[in-house]
Order: C-alpha cells, then structure tokens, then sequence
C-alpha cells in the first residue's frame, strides 16, 4: 500500500513537470498538491537518478534564489508508433516528447504483421541509445487494464497479447491503446487542450472515434471503444453532444481543407467553446510515444 502511494506521488510530480516543461519545488507542489516534504525528497531521487537536472535559478527580489528542474531529455528515447491498416508509422523521441526521427513502412500482404511490425521496431531500436519504453496505438477493440487486442479487423487479429509479444522481444516496457487516444492524451497534456480537465478531442487523423477526457482522465467504456461514432452526427450535433458529456471545450484536429472550412463555421456558431487547429505531423505516432511515457514514469519507482 505505501509502495503503491509513493509510486502515484512520483508519477504525479512527472506528470506535471513533463506537462509544465520546468518548474521549481514550490510549483511542484501547487500543481501537485503534494506535501514540501514529499516533493523535496521526491526531486533529489530523481536528481540521483539523472531523470531530472537542474536548469538555471529562479529570479528573486530578495532571499534565497529557487532551482528550476526539468524532465533529462537525454535520458533515454520513447518509440511511437501508428499502425493503422497497410503502414506502420513511428517516431523516435527524447525524454521530453521531442521527435528525434521518424519514417513510415508500408505492410506485405505476404508477411504477419506482428513479424513486420518488430522488424521495423528493431530499426528504430538500433539508433537508440537507451530505448525506455514503446507506445503502439491501433484501431482496435482492446482490454484496456489487460493490454489485450481484444479485435483488430484490420488484421483479423482476435485476443492477441501484443503488449507481452513485445516486451518478450525487446524486453523494454511497451503500452498499447487505441490511435486516438494518443493524440488526445498529448494535447491535453502540452497541447491544445493543456490546463482543460473535462473536453471532447476529435482528429481528422483518427475520425472514427471521440476522446472524451473528464476530470484529466479518459473514459474508455468496455473495450476501449467509448466515443467511437460517425463523424457527420457528431459535427451537427456538437452543441447537444457538449451540453449532454457536460465539457468546457471541443477540440476538433484537421488535416484537410474540407474539415477546417467545416470546423471554422462552428466556432463561429459556438464561440470559444471550440478549439480548432491544424494535426501536427506525425501526431499519432507522438502522441502513443507521449502516453507510453507518462505509463512508464509507474515504474520509476522501483528504479530509485
């Protein structure tokens, strides 16, 4: 039980400062609502660690100067990947999110697809100097909590336990979700969506499924397949659906010119409530490396 406390404390002041990017003891521990005591000991395991490094003083009028600490982006690399029907998408990141490298594979029709999938996750694991964990994001009915692919269509994969297929191969921590549960997970963490605890995320990327994140969490339903609905209904219908979930904001990601016209008229019937912009690159592959991230910052714990 105090294990399982100190590893959701620690979890909390990364999650955070991954979010913030920098911050001092005493933001910590307003963002985190943390004890001084609990933070302090808290940073200078990880300072230990080298996870996080002191970058620069803060400015002070009078009195003792505070350390600003960040998230060691050199610390290790995180792969994101998207497979998503005939390509594997991935991307190689630093500890702070930040894509080092990326490159897009396109499946065999004569090969398994678990098979091709390694294959290109050991190129990607060749030019990292630490590889910390794997995120892989999928359009698929998935156990959440068991890490199990319940169905993929695409692949006529049925209860496939890739999360273990994967960490047997590259005995690093692997995380598996659904494709669009990453890119929401990232913006709300340092994007678009960032400080907002309750909205909808819709992408063009992924224009099968809704995210819908209350109180800083998603909701997934039984097989990780809440929010998964026709597009059009949802667009006509967002002032009802924003009304019914009960969110402060929608945050809608376009990639086409026809979904940003479409997006701009209803911020002009709905006002600030909506939230559009353009999908960055590579946004899925991101943002499974994001979540893979903050999932592995759990086990920091028995690190230290």
């Amino acid at each position: 039980m105090l294990d399982q406390l100190k590893i959701k404390n620690l979890t909390n002041i990364l999650v955070n400062l991954f979010s913030k990017q920098r911050a001092t003891k005493t933001q910590l521990v307003e963002l985190t609502g943390l004890s001084n005591s609990t933070v302090s000991s808290s940073v200078n395991s990880l300072l230990k660690l080298k996870l996080l490094v002191c970058n620069g003083m803060e400015d002070s009028i009078g009195g003792r100067r505070s350390a600003i600490y960040e998230i060691n982006k050199d610390y290790g690399q995180f792969l994101g990947v998207d497979l998503f029907k005939n390509t594997i998408r991935v991307v190689i990141t630093d500890c702070k999110s930040n894509k080092l490298n990326s490159f897009t594979y396109y499946l065999n029709k004569e090969v398994p697809v678990i098979d091709q999938l390694i294959q290109q996750l050991q190129k990607a694991a060749e030019s990292c100097i630490n590889l910390l964990g794997i995120g892989i994001g999928l359009l698929a009915e998935i156990k959440h909590d068991e890490q199990i692919v319940k169905s993929c269509t695409f692949y006529d994969w049925h209860s496939v336990n890739l999360k273990e297929i994967i960490e047997r191969q590259f005995m690093v921590f692997t995380y598996i979700d659904h494709r669009a549960n990453g890119i929401a997970a990232r913006e709300n963490l340092m994007g678009h969506g960032k400080h907002l605890n309750n909205i909808l995320c819709l992408h063009e990327s992924a224009i099968d499924k809704a995210v819908l994140i209350l109180s800083g969490k998603i909701c997934r339903g039984e097989l990780n397949c809440n929010g998964t609905i026709d597009s059009r209904f949802l667009l006509k219908n967002l002032s009802t659906i924003k009304r019914f979930v009960d969110v402060s904001h929608i945050l809608i990601g376009y990639c086409t010119e026809a979904l940003e016209i479409e997006t701009r008229q209803l911020v002009r019937s709905l006002g600030n409530q909506i939230i559009c912009y353009p999908e960055a690159e590579n946004c899925i592959e991101l943002g499974m490396a994001t979540v893979a991230e903050i999932e592995w910052f759990e086990s920091i714990y028995f690190m230290l």
